[in-house]
């Protein structure tokens, strides 16, 4: 599979940055389509790829394919002339780059490849139109497959293409370009698959230049390892090195599903270190391979979450220092260590701040951040093909007081796992209220297996409670079936919502509850790049 076959349909371009952008689009396609290289020649390849999707990306951001760009740019709303020309004069460099054969072979290091010889002659279809022949150059030469002769020259031709991308990139808004990043990143994620080759490539051609896309790269293929060790319980092997001893905790309040202790690696540490166990239950008499399969579980979520959030804050996840095994008491201990600036100091959830009437509602600036936050971390754990499964407001935490939400943590991941597995068989017990917040699909006898879209129902029913700053536990009522309160949360509160937040908030909120539509992992992640980008548009 290749790493970066995006597509866009059929291409009708339009205006001259469309046309340019269909002769790049076409040139980029002559060397990722490349077969049969060798494994040096790949890693080179795949970082061509990375800046085709790039491009593929900011072209669907602007919408320069369907001429949105240009009609825009006539409107004169919020954009001018002066970016036209600035686009266009990127294109046509970035044009000249990749078709001038002579600049190829002599500049930047490549020689045609003779076997392909015979396909310069179906060539002429790809030609332009009559109009726009004197700006373009002819694509037929473009047929050649490259072969990379001088590694040197060729890595000329890779900075050049980054340069052309980053001055396209830099016509967004600032505030737009880490999102933009994001969109491309998960987009190259998502279209390696669990390919272990290609994210092995996107690791190492990402290594300096895109340490996003490494770190993420990186932790796609962790958690791809720890899948497949889910797969054969019999080979399972445990990290003692994550595995903490009890005695090493000192437990300093009253217990529930979470609570806070003081951990102490070794002696020799002058100071014990505040952490927070999350508890996972299991039933006394668990048979003997029914444990091993909770345990190993519990064994790969420490693995993942162990420095995760330090490789990469957009997870916004606590670090896991590793777990304890409690089987006096029948479960299993997640132990993660609270932020460093936070002393000692008890968490509080987003649930128990909006159920507080002493905390003044925040300003409605703050809530579209915290939105937009929390829905980042969604979209990044899903870019992992990692299913959360309880995300609520109870698994928010803050730890640095009630005014401030702009650290927020998500937890709770006891009953998370791979996208592609099935529904584990051992789960934990809820005493948090948690299926208030799962999609009504999949409960019950006949739930459905889990997907992302169900993730993106839990997410929207959080910003519900963020935007009207309300719990959904003050509207529920113990008769209501799951699916007759989705009715009365989509006719009773998502429509006065709009009074709160403004109608694009709402919006939001009712494409994520609406989101059982969507079945695949591509549609999950388009809905939720527009979800995040449409919160980070709001002011307040």
């Amino acid at each position: 599979m290749e790493v970066a076959s995006f597509t866009i349909g059929t291409i009708t371009a339009v205006g001259l940055i469309g046309q340019l952008f269909d002769g790049c689009v076409k040139a980029y396609a002559f060397f990722t389509s490349a077969k049969n290289l060798g494994r040096d020649s790949e890693r080179l390849v795949c970082k061509i790829r990375i800046e085709e999707a790039r491009l593929m990306a900011w072209g669907r951001e602007w919408g320069v394919v369907e001429g949105k760009l240009e009609a825009h740019l006539a409107s004169g709303k919020g954009y001018n002339e002066g970016l036209k020309q600035l686009a266009t004069s990127i294109l046509k460099q970035l044009h000249e780059t990749i078709t001038d054969f002579n600049k190829l072979q002599d500049r930047y290091g490549l020689r045609e490849d003779p076997s392909n010889a015979d396909e310069k002659g179906s060539a002429r279809s790809l030609a332009p139109e009559p109009s726009t022949s004197s700006r373009l150059r002819d694509e037929l030469k473009l047929r050649a497959r490259w072969v990379i002769s001088d590694r040197d020259k060729f890595g000329v031709l890779l900075a050049d293409l980054k340069d052309f991308n980053d001055g396209l990139e830099r016509l967004f808004p600032p505030s737009r370009i880490a999102s933009f990043q994001r969109t491309w990143t998960n987009e190259l994620l998502q279209t390696a698959s669990r390919d272990m080759d290609q994210l092995s490539l996107l690791e190492t051609a990402s290594n300096g230049v895109y340490p996003q896309l490494n770190t993420f790269a990186s932790l796609k293929q962790l958690r791809i390892n720890l899948d497949e060790r889910a797969l054969q319980p019999t080979k399972f092997k445990a990290s003692t090195a994550l595995k903490i001893p009890k005695h090493r905790l000192t437990f300093t309040d009253g217990g529930g599903k979470r609570e806070t202790a003081e951990y102490q690696k070794s002696h020799d540490e002058p100071l014990p270190q505040p952490v927070i166990i999350e508890w996972v239950d299991y039933e006394e008499g668990l048979d003997l391979d029914a444990r091993l399969v909770l345990y190993q579980r519990v064994d790969n979520l420490a693995r993942m979450v162990h420095s995760a959030s330090n490789r990469h804050p957009d997870l916004h996840t606590l670090d896991c220092a590793g777990y304890l095994d409690d089987s006096q008491n029948t479960r299993y201990g997640l132990i993660y260590k609270t932020p460093s600036d936070c002393g000692a100091s008890e968490p509080l959830t987003l649930s128990s701040l909006i159920l507080d009437s002493g905390v003044p509602t925040p300003d409605l600036g703050d809530r579209f951040r915290l939105a937009h936050t929390l829905s980042i971390a969604l979209w990044s754990f899903h870019s992992l093909d990692w299913l959360h499964k309880t995300f609520c407001s109870e698994n928010v935490l803050f730890f640095h007081g009630s005014k401030n939400l702009s650290y927020p943590y998500v937890t709770g991941f006891d009953s998370s796992r791979p996208d592609h597995l099935d529904e584990m068989t051992v789960g934990s017990s809820n005493d948090i209220g948690q299926d208030l917040y799962r999609h009504p699909d999949s409960l019950g006898v006949w739930r459905q297996s889990y997907r992302k879209s169900f993730d993106i129902y839990s997410l929207g029913l959080v910003l519900l409670e963020i935007g009207m700053w309300k719990s959904l536990k003050a509207f529920h009522k113990p008769k209501y079936t799951p699916i007759v309160f989705r009715e009365k949360v989509m006719q009773s509160l998502v429509p006065g919502l709009g009074h709160k937040t403004g109608a694009l908030y709402r919006d939001v909120v009712t494409a994520c509850l609406q989101s059982e539509e969507v079945t695949t992992s591509e549609g999950a992640g388009r809905l939720m790049e527009w979800v995040v980008l449409t919160l980070e548009s709001l002011r307040a």
